[in-house]
């Protein structure tokens, strides 16, 4: 899924807004910090699924869908420094990781953020 309005993938009729992006990769990849930052939450999602919000400055990036984390609230990050493992849904067998980009209080197009995406 791309950032911003784009056609729903199911009802042809409808649009969605996304506020990140997701992306599909292997099992057992690891999540990494966008750029040098501290990491501001570790948050517990549903299905005991993991969120880590890191700050940079006036941006901070979310990385969503991780089965475990490596770093803890406070913690100063560099930049590709793996940050946890992405859950891998054991039923689809899918290992995606949803990404946020936000500057101030507005979301962004992350991918120029990301690497070759």
């Amino acid at each position: 899924m791309y950032f911003g309005k784009q056609p729903h993938p199911i009802v042809t009729t409808a649009t969605i807004e996304s506020n990140g992006v997701r992306i599909t990769t292997e099992e057992g990849s690891k999540a990494r910090a966008v750029f040098n930052g501290t990491v501001l939450s570790v948050q517990v999602l549903s299905g005991n699924k993991k969120a880590v919000l890191i700050q940079h400055g006036n941006y901070i990036t979310v990385y969503k869908n991780l089965e475990n984390v490596t770093v803890s609230t406070g913690d100063k990050v560099v930049t590709k420094q793996e940050i946890g493992t992405i859950f891998t849904d054991k039923v689809t067998g899918k290992t995606i990781i949803g990404f946020v980009l936000s500057k101030n209080t507005t979301t962004e197009d992350p991918s120029l953020w990301i690497y070759k995406m």
